[in-house]
C-alpha cells in the first residue's frame, strides 16, 4: 500500500490508503455496473418519491458540484519516486506535465497518494506513509500542472507530512473541531489508484458512519497512532491516503489514511484522521520544520473488565490494566503486571487510546507522576519516559534534503564553521556529490556551503527549489563557501 504492503486476513485487510507501484507497472481498474429505473407503482406506499423529495435531491446533487468545483484547486495529487531521476528538469514546473510525469514514474518504484493545500504560500498536508520513502516528490493540480514538491516535515507516528511547492494554491477551509456526528456527508477527493496523477480530483460521497474509531492491529503493526478516527462510506481506496475528508458546506473534518478492503468485490470502509486542534497545532509545527518527540514508557495495556475490576476492589470505571512490561523500559520495576493506571500526569485515564495519547504527551527524560490501582489502593509513582522509536525518520528542519546539480543539499549543521571559525548566518551544505555532479571541478565539493543562487540567499531546500522554478535555468549561478578553504566563488551553468 503505502509502502506497497498488502494485509489480508481471512475475510478483510486493513490497510493504509497509499498506494506502491513497481516500475513500469499500469493499474486499470474497472467496475461496470447498471442502474435499473422504474416508475412507482400507486401501491409502492412510502417507497414513493414524491415532488418534494426530488426537489430536495436535485438541490443536493448541486450542492456536491458546486463543493466539487469550489474545492477541487485546493486538492493535489502526489507522485513520489522512491530513487532519484536521472535529470534536474523534473524540479522544474515549466518543463513538467502529467505526460512527462508519468514517463518518469513508469520507469522507478513509486508511491502514490493523494494531499490538500492548508496554506496558499504552497503548504501541503498529506500522510507520512505516502512520501516515507521518497527520492523525489511531485503534486498535479486538479487543472493538470504538475509541480515539485519537498518534504518540510513529518511525523511517523502520527503518519502527518507536511510538503511545499514553489507555487501559491488555494487553501481549504476547516470545520469546527468535533462538528461532525454520524449520519453527516461526506465527500472525499483523491487520487484513487493512480488515477488522478493526470489531473482532476477524483470524487466520492458518503456518510459518517462512526466516529471514535481505533485500528489498534494496525497501529501495532505501523508503530503508529490510529485512533479517534472518523468512519466514513464515502470510497476510500488506496491512492486515496493524505486526501480531505470534506462536510456538506466544503470545509475539511478529516485526512483519509485507511481503509478496509474485503475480499470479495464489495465496497470497502474508510477511514479518516480527524481534524482537532491537537493535530493543527502540530500541523503548524511541522510547518516550521519542528520535530515531534513521543514519550514512552514500555507497557502493554488492556480495558479491565467488570469482573477485574471488582477483584481489584475498584469500583470506579477508570483506569487501563497493565498486562506486560518490557524488560529494561522505564517502568520495569516501578510498575507491575496486574496494576490498573488510572492517571498519567494527572490526567485521568479512561481507556487504551487515551493511556497511548497521555503517554505519547508526557516530556521525554523528565519524571512523569503516575496514580496506580495496586493492592485495593491508589498509589503514587513516577517513571521517566524515554523517546519512542519512530517508524520511519522523520523530517525536520535538520534533515530536509534535495538532490540538485549532482549534489545532496541540506541544511547546515548547527556546530559547523569554516576553516576561519565562523558559521554561516544561512546557506545549504553539499552533503555527497555523484561522480559525474557538473559542479566538480568547479570548486564545489563535498562540505561545501551554498550561500546563493541566482543572486537570492537560499536558507532552506524550499528556498532553492523556488529559485530553480522561478530562474531560467542558464542563469542559476551558485555563490559558495568552499568548506577546506573558505574560498567565496561564483559560477554560472553556462
Amino acid at each position: 500500500m503505502g509502502r506497497s504492503y498488502v494485509r489480508l486476513g481471512r475475510y478483510a485487510a486493513v490497510v493504509l490508503a497509499g498506494l506502491g507501484f513497481g516500475a513500469g507497472q499500469l493499474v486499470q481498474v474497472f467496475h461496470p455496473f447498471s442502474t435499473v429505473a422504474s416508475a412507482a407503482r400507486p401501491d409502492a406506499g412510502s417507497d414513493v418519491i414524491e415532488p418534494a423529495d426530488t426537489f430536495d435531491l436535485t438541490g443536493l446533487q448541486s450542492r456536491f458540484e458546486n463543493i466539487a468545483r469550489k474545492v477541487s484547486p485546493s486538492v493535489v495529487a502526489i507522485a513520489a519516486a522512491v530513487s532519484p531521476p536521472d535529470s534536474d528538469a523534473t524540479l522544474r514546473s515549466d518543463e513538467m506535465n502529467p505526460s512527462k510525469l508519468q514517463g518518469i514514474l513508469d520507469k522507478t518504484t513509486r508511491t502514490v497518494g493523494t494531499g490538500f493545500v492548508f496554506d496558499s504560500d504552497g503548504y501541503i498536508l498529506t500522510n507520512e506513509h505516502v512520501i516515507g520513502d521518497a527520492e523525489q516528490i511531485w503534486v498535479t493540480t486538479d487543472d493538470r500542472k504538475v509541480y515539485p514538491a519537498v518534504v518540510i516535515g513529518s511525523d511517523p507516528r502520527a503518519d502527518l507530512a507536511v510538503l511545499k511547492v514553489p507555487a501559491s494554491l488555494p487553501a481549504v477551509s476547516f470545520a469546527d473541531f468535533d462538528s461532525y456526528k454520524r449520519g453527516d456527508w461526506t465527500i472525499a477527493l483523491g487520487n484513487p489508484f493512480g488515477l488522478a496523477t493526470d489531473g482532476e480530483m477524483c470524487m466520492s460521497v458518503g456518510v459518517v458512519s462512526a466516529t471514535d474509531r481505533s485500528l489498534p492491529k494496525l497501529s501495532s503493526k505501523e508503530n503508529r497512532l490510529y485512533s479517534n478516527l472518523i468512519q466514513t462510506t464515502a470510497q476510500i481506496n488506496p491512492g486515496n491516503s493524505g486526501g480531505p475528508l470534506f462536510d456538506l458546506s466544503g470545509k475539511v473534518i478529516g485526512i483519509n489514511t485507511a481503509v478496509i478492503l474485503p475480499q470479495r468485490q464489495t465496497n470497502g470502509i474508510g477511514f479518516a484522521l480527524p481534524i482537532t486542534e491537537r493535530l493543527m497545532a502540530e500541523v503548524h509545527e511541522l510547518q516550521q520544520g519542528k520535530e515531534i518527540i513521543y514519550g514512552y514508557i514500555g507497557l502493554t495495556v488492556t480495558d479491565p473488565t467488570d469482573e477485574e475490576r471488582l477483584a481489584a476492589g475498584l469500583n470506579e470505571d477508570v483506569g487501563v490494566r497493565i498486562e506486560t512490561i518490557e524488560e529494561g523500559s522505564p517502568a520495569n520495576g516501578v510498575l507491575k503486571p496486574g496494576d490498573i493506571l488510572l492517571a498519567v500526569n494527572d490526567q485521568t485515564i479512561h481507556d487504551t487510546d487515551e493511556f497511548v495519547r497521555a503517554v505519547g504527551q508526557a516530556t521525554v527524560d523528565q519524571p512523569a507522576p503516575l496514580r496506580v490501582w495496586r493492592s485495593a489502593k491508589a498509589i503514587c509513582v513516577s517513571v521517566v519516559p524515554r523517546r519512542r522509536p519512530l517508524p520511519s525518520v522523520a523530517v525536520t528542519r535538520q534533515t530536509q534534503r534535495l538532490r540538485w546539480q549532482g549534489m545532496l543539499l541540506g541544511p547546515i549543521p548547527a556546530n559547523w564553521q569554516d576553516a576561519n571559525g565562523v558559521s554561516p548566518k544561512s546557506g545549504l551544505m553539499v552533503l555527497g556529490m555523484e561522480n559525474d555532479s557538473p559542479m566538480k571541478g568547479r570548486g564545489i565539493t563535498q562540505g561545501s556551503i551554498i550561500t546563493e543562487v541566482a543572486g537570492q540567499t537560499v536558507a532552506s531546500v524550499a528556498d532553492l527549489e523556488k529559485v530553480v522554478n522561478g530562474v531560467p535555468a542558464g542563469k542559476l549561478a551558485i555563490k559558495s563557501i568552499d568548506a577546506p578553504r573558505a574560498v567565496i566563488s561564483s559560477i554560472d551553468r553556462n
